[in-house]
Formats: C-alpha cells, structure tokens, sequence
C-alpha cells in the first residue's frame, strides 16, 4: 500500500517571480491548458496546483499525466486533493465487500461525465467495466501498470509553506502549521467550508480549494476567488467540474513580496459567449439556491416554470422545470437579475421563454435582454 500520510513541506521563493495559483481541476485538460495559456505561463512563474487534478472530468488520466510532465520543471508544485487521495484508497481497498458501491460510484460518472478515473485505467489496460467483477479482475493489472502514476499521487505533499502563503486543498486544523503533522490527509485535503468553519486567524494568508467559492453566497452566486482578510484565507475553487456554470480559477500573486492589494485572477471555462444589445439594471433582491439549501416546495406548477417557495429562506419565486428534481428539490439556481450594459460579453447557462441564466465576469444571474 502507497504512503498517504501527511507530508508538509517548506520552500522559499524568490524576488522577481509571478506565483500562479490553481485547483480543482477534475479532470478538465482542455480548461487547465487554455487557462494557462490566458496567464502567459512560463518558466519564470511559480505554479501550484491546489489538489483535485482527478474525476469528474472528460480527460482524467491525460490530466493527470500532464501535470506530472509539468512537475519535472521545479517550477511547478502539485499538491494531494482530498479526491485524488481517496481514490487511491479506494482502488487498493477494492473488495468483494465495497465493489458493488464502487462500480455504482463509476456508473454515476459515466453518465455525469462519460468517464471516470477508474475506468480509464482499466480500458488502457485492456478492460471494458461493465459489472463489478469487471473491476475486481482488471485491479492488479491497474496497479501494476500504474505504479508510476499512483506513486506520484502518494508522494504529493498535503501542505506547502512558504514565506507569506500556505497552499493547502481543504485547511488547516491546526493555526500553526507544523501542529498539523498529526493530522490525516483526508482532514487536511477534505474541510468543507473552511472559510467560514475554523476558528483561527493565521498568521500567513492560507490559499485553499476543494469548497468552491460559490458555496460562500447566500444571494448572488459568482464563481471568483475571495479572499477573507478577517481570518487570512484565500479561497480559489471556482467549481469546474462540479457545477455546470462552474470555471477554473488562476489566482495571480506578482511578487512573493506584493501586498494582497495587488493580487488578480483569470478564469476560463466553455460555455458559449453571445454579445448583450441592450442594457439592464441588476435586481436588489435575490435568493441563491444550492445543494446546501435545495428544498422546495411547489405551490403551482406550470408548464415551464413553477412557483416554489424556498424552504431555508421563504422566499417565493418562478423557478424553470429544467433546475427542479423530484418536485421537492432545486438546485443551482438564482432569481438574481445581472447588471448588464450594452456591449457586454455574457456566457449563456440556459435559455427560456422569459430570458437567460448568464454569467458575467464570474458573476450568476437573469439577462432578459437581446443578444
């Protein structure tokens, strides 16, 4: 079995170098190149890569070996997610006992994704999954022919620190660093919400992903990095791979010297862009509906559009039949109207009779406009 255990280490980085900071990427190569590719990457950067290289994405084994390539220049630095951890536990734990689960787990992102990590092991190394004890019989040949691949994963460090920055996937749960040596990597790459759920102040800032940014919100959703200067926390996770609005996120730090002032981002994701012909006002109310707070309760149905009221808020409004389940559910929708002036670019999330659920600049809401 692969050493999991936590690993921190320590580095300094020098003067004159830009820092690009990136996470969850799922599985999304075609994101994780062009997005790059947007900040001009180089040898003369620093890049981490905040962990969640896997799953959930159409190109999880090429992701994967990318960013192994990219980790032979010392320049780049990847760091263990709290997925790519568990799966390796999960392959070389796979038994009779837990198979039946697992091969549920993989039919689930076949039709999520098409893939998953698991079975594209399997089909390199000459297997179809089309039961469980499909994935019983192609184990030994996945990890032998993945000796490589998982080892890099295992050897991943669970924290990294630096002169001004921790990088961590999920948090810290210890203030100072070196306390959390005790901690397992599952504690350290999996803390939901960690943001909002610890109760320290850091002495250096602590850039985290794994609880994408737009879980924070409680009435707009919008997908860009934030950064808490009450507690020193930097949250990049912008949900690609998980939320169908969802992008990847760069955070750019000039100079390990620069002030927090100073720091930027790029994002890139998909979905199609139409140009806005006409202008409007954005709404002063709005709800933000999530799997954290997704039941509803349906008070007329319609044939496009129901009115629901939310049960975490109360609120009332039109929700589209497309974004509600079992008729006591919703998930990732927003009655927020964008503000939206004439020329601006806007990815469009879906279309209706009444308008369009866009995006613009990172930011989820209504364009009832012509494009």
């Amino acid at each position: 079995m692969l050493d999991l255990s936590t690993k921190i280490e320590q580095i300094s980085i020098e003067s004159g170098k830009r820092i690009l900071v990136t996470s969850d990427i799922h599985g999304h190569l075609s994101y994780f190149k062009k997005v790059l590719k947007k900040a001009s990457f180089g040898d003369d950067d620093i890049l981490f890569i905040v962990g969640d290289m896997i799953e959930k994405g159409p190109e999880n084994l090429d992701t994967l070996r990318y960013v192994m390539e990219l980790s032979e220049n010392r320049n780049v630095i990847p760091l263990i997610g709290n997925v790519d951890a568990y799966r390796l536990k999960l392959i070389y734990g796979l038994s009779e006992e837990n198979v039946n689960s697992f091969y549920n787990y993989v039919l689930n992102l076949r039709q999520w994704t098409g893939t998953s990590f698991y079975e594209e092991l399997a089909t390199e190394c000459g297997y179809t999954i089309n039961n469980p004890e499909d994935i019983l019989r192609s184990k030994k040949d996945v990890i032998n022919h993945f000796e490589n691949e998982f080892k890099f994963l295992a050897d991943l460090p669970t924290i990294v620190e630096t002169q001004k920055y921790v990088f961590v996937h999920g948090g810290l749960r210890e203030r100072k660093v070196s306390d959390n040596s005790g901690r397992t990597v599952l504690e350290l790459t999996k803390y939901d919400a960690f943001a909002e759920n610890t109760p320290y102040i850091f002495d250096k800032y602590v850039i985290v992903g794994h609880w994408p940014v737009v879980l924070y919100g409680s009435n707009i959703p919008q997908m860009n990095p934030i950064i808490n200067r009450d507690k020193k926390i930097i949250s990049i996770d912008g949900g690609c791979g998980v939320k169908k609005d969802g992008q990847i996120n760069l955070l750019i730090i000039p100079d390990i010297n620069c002030s927090v002032d100073e720091f930027s981002h790029i994002s890139y994701d998909e979905i199609p862009t139409v140009c806005a012909l006409e202008s409007q006002s954005p709404s002063t109310e709005s709800v933000y509906i999530s799997w954290l707070n997704k039941e509803i309760r349906i008070l007329n149905k319609g044939e496009e559009f129901s009115y629901v009221e939310h049960l975490k808020s109360g609120r009332k409004l039109q929700i589209p039949n497309s974004y509600i389940r079992n008729e006591t559910e919703c998930f990732d929708y927003t009655d927020y109207v964008l503000p939206v002036k004439k020329g601006d670019r806007l990815s469009i999330i879906s279309r209706n009779s009444k308008g369009c659920i866009a995006k613009k600049d990172g930011v989820v809401g209504w364009y009832c406009g012509k494009f």
